[in-house]
């Protein structure tokens, strides 16, 4: 890098086929410099039962937010890859623009440029066997044509973006621990969608999952709001509130909502190629769709550089509420018993470990609502900052009504 103070690269699992999988950091060369502090104080913010309230408001004034821009989890939807270079470079060698240096004062911005580079790997493979020579916008030309098995899965076929919490790929379970490491206040998963839309981006779609917070649907919009602006000032198509909703707690748009970040999908329109002539006449060529990723990766960066103090507050706050809902709710506790499978029940509490859920266990039989329980049977607080996750996989029914 030509800023080697301003940026660091790290490692946090393979592939399946032994790819790399990596995410790097990027800040001012002062936050750089601190950046285990800063690390560190985002754990004290989620783990508040440590942390005094002088302390929490120490870090929330003086620290600044970080945010996660995640890129290509469907290994076909090439573009975000792209984009991501594109953001990375423009961070470290954008001069004379003072947005890009109130973010890297304000945040710290996390960039995970390729979530499935066997899924890539194998739709790059495809294309360039099946390309002509120059590039064919008909979509039904071979170049356009996926073959089996297509590149959107991993490895084992897998779409990773149902994986979050149940963690059956090595990719999904790398990515948790080190979100678990970071605690982004917002986290984008930057994807394609069909070739005939435009760019989606937050404010999603109903029903919203009943353990996300108002205030994280609300601050959905600020975000908007900014992509919005910039879409407007180049003059490009989009929509929102349409189509993705983040019900399912298995997306990337999902998921780190239940450790208190703001959690997104962007959804640009796939070309699968260099150049798509899409129903309407319009000619979308790849260029394009790398172009509006990048606009609204640095609109990210920039909404919560414009409102650190707020987001760093408002992810405080979702930890002190998480606890005190789980003294007051009607599920308070939840126990997961001794049992002929009892494999089952260990992997289900140690799934749930791992994702940040405090469990316990019995050292004694006990009884609970008139029914008796084992010794080892695992037992679940839920006044913990982790309730709303638990709630959301272990509840047997989740309301639609938001």
């Amino acid at each position: 890098s030509s800023q080697p103070d301003r940026v660091s690269v790290h490692r946090y699992a393979s592939s399946w086929e032994g790819r790399e999988l990596i995410y790097v950091v990027i800040s001012s060369p002062e936050n750089m410099r601190r950046i285990d502090d800063i690390k560190r104080d985002m754990q004290s913010l989620r783990n508040v039962a440590n942390t005094s309230r002088d302390d929490a408001n120490r870090i929330i004034q003086s620290r600044p937010a970080i945010t996660w821009l995640a890129y290509g989890i469907h290994g076909d939807e090439i573009s975000s890859t792209d984009a991501s270079m594109l953001t990375a470079y423009h961070l470290l060698a954008a001069r004379g623009d003072g947005r890009i240096d109130n973010i890297l004062r304000e945040t710290v911005v996390i960039i995970d440029p390729m979530l499935n580079p066997d899924g890539r790997d194998r739709f790059i493979h495809g294309f360039e066997m099946a390309e002509g020579l120059s590039p064919d916008a008909d979509r039904l030309s071979a170049e356009h044509d996926q073959p089996w098995p297509s590149g959107r899965g991993n490895h084992y076929l897998f779409d990773m973006n149902r994986d979050w919490f149940a963690m059956n790929q090595a990719e999904s379970l790398g990515r948790v621990t080190a979100l678990q490491e970071w605690y982004p206040v917002v986290y984008v998963d930057l994807h394609e969608m069909g070739g005939d839309r435009t760019y989606y981006f937050a404010p999603g779609a109903k029903p919203t999952n009943p353990h996300a917070t108002d205030t994280q649907i609300k601050n959905e919009e600020l975000f908007g709001r900014t992509n919005a602006a910039w879409f407007d000032h180049f003059g490009i198509d989009y929509f929102a509130r349409d189509v993705y909703d983040n019900f399912y707690s298995g997306y990337g748009s999902s998921w780190p909502q239940y450790f208190g970040s703001v959690a997104m999908t962007y959804e640009q329109a796939g070309v699968e190629g260099l150049t798509l002539r899409q129903y309407n006449g319009n000619e979308l060529r790849f260029e394009e769709t790398v172009r509006n990723h990048f606009v609204t990766s640095l609109g990210t960066a920039e909404t919560v550089a414009t409102n650190r103090q707020k987001f760093l507050q408002d992810f405080y706050d979702y930890q002190v509420s998480t606890i005190a809902e789980g003294r007051s709710d009607a599920i308070r506790v939840y126990i997961i018993p001794r049992q002929s499978d009892q494999a089952g029940a260990n992997k289900l509490a140690g799934a749930l470990v791992r994702q940040g859920v405090s469990v316990g266990g019995a050292n004694s039989r006990f009884r609970a609502c008139g029914e008796e329980y084992s010794a080892g049977s695992y037992v679940i607080d839920m006044a913990q900052p982790a309730k709303r996750l638990v709630r959301t996989l272990l509840d047997a029914h989740g309301a639609m009504d938001r």
